[in-house]
């Protein structure tokens, strides 16, 4: 399968969805203040780092599988939000097909 061409790429839904992914980012860390977490600036610059890879995920199903505008700023919201428990879940879903597992 050929890479699409990068002259083709419409670069403000990307900058737009990695604003919606840093939302979710945020809303999910202040949450986490909220309910009694103690703030630190180090934890929230990690949350934001793994809320962005989550995000450059999203960006690239997006394209793969030509999702609609507001249907991938919605799942960037969630992966800014769920983060590392996106990735975590991914991961095993891929291990387990790697293994043979899965289905």
């Amino acid at each position: 399968m050929p890479i699409k061409d990068p002259d083709n790429v419409n670069w403000v839904v990307v900058i737009y969805l990695f604003i919606i992914t840093s939302l979710g980012s945020l809303a999910s860390y202040c949450y986490h203040v909220l309910n009694g977490g103690k703030f630190n600036i180090w934890v929230l610059i990690a949350q934001i780092f793994i809320s962005t890879f989550a995000g450059a995920l999203v960006v690239l199903a997006a394209s793969y599988f030509n999702w609609q505008f507001e249907f991938a700023g919605g799942v960037a919201g969630l992966a800014g939000w769920s983060g590392a428990t996106l990735i975590k879940a991914l991961e095993e879903r891929l291990i387990k097909k790697a293994k043979g597992d899965g289905r």
